[in-house]
């Protein structure tokens, strides 16, 4: 499959799905990407070949897409949407990047997260303290009488 061809296919899988503005965006970041990897030594083939199907990469687009036409999880992009951090490898669509997998969380979330934890962490302090509490009690004032009574001899 050529360039042309590649970004053919995707602009139809992506026709009716996104808006133009979105379409064209997606395009001309694909078209920029293909010619970049190919300045760096990668064949077309080889370049389009990574890439995978175009109908997957336009799925992946559309589902990860929200009604004013920006990519979730944008802040992997260091430009914004469409822009790829710059030597990361990183490109937009593509199923097989490591870093694009698994669950995006977005600031907010984080912070109920982080809350979650520690409120689970107080949690589990106070039942321990809790659990210990009872057996440790009789075991210091045992010590401290003894102490007390015997431990001058």
């Amino acid at each position: 499959m050529t360039k042309q061809e590649f970004l053919q296919e995707l602009r139809l899988a992506l026709q009716g799905q996104l808006s133009q503005a979105a379409i064209n965006e997606n395009i001309r970041y694909y078209d920029n990407y293909i010619i970049e990897e190919m300045q760096k030594g990668s064949s077309e083939q080889a370049v389009i070949s990574r890439l995978g199907n175009p109908r997957l990469i336009a799925k992946t687009l559309i589902d990860t897409t929200d009604s004013f036409g920006r990519a979730a999880g944008s802040e992997y992009y260091a430009g914004g949407y469409g822009q790829a951090e710059s030597g990361s490898g990183m490109h937009r669509g593509n199923p097989n990047n490591r870093e694009q997998k698994g669950l995006r969380l977005g600031s907010w979330s984080r912070k109920l997260l982080l809350i979650a934890a520690v409120i689970l962490v107080i949690v589990i302090v106070a039942n321990v303290i809790a659990f210990l509490l009872p057996i440790l009690v009789p075991v210091i004032i045992i010590f401290l009488v003894y102490s007390l009574f015997f431990g001058n001899r």
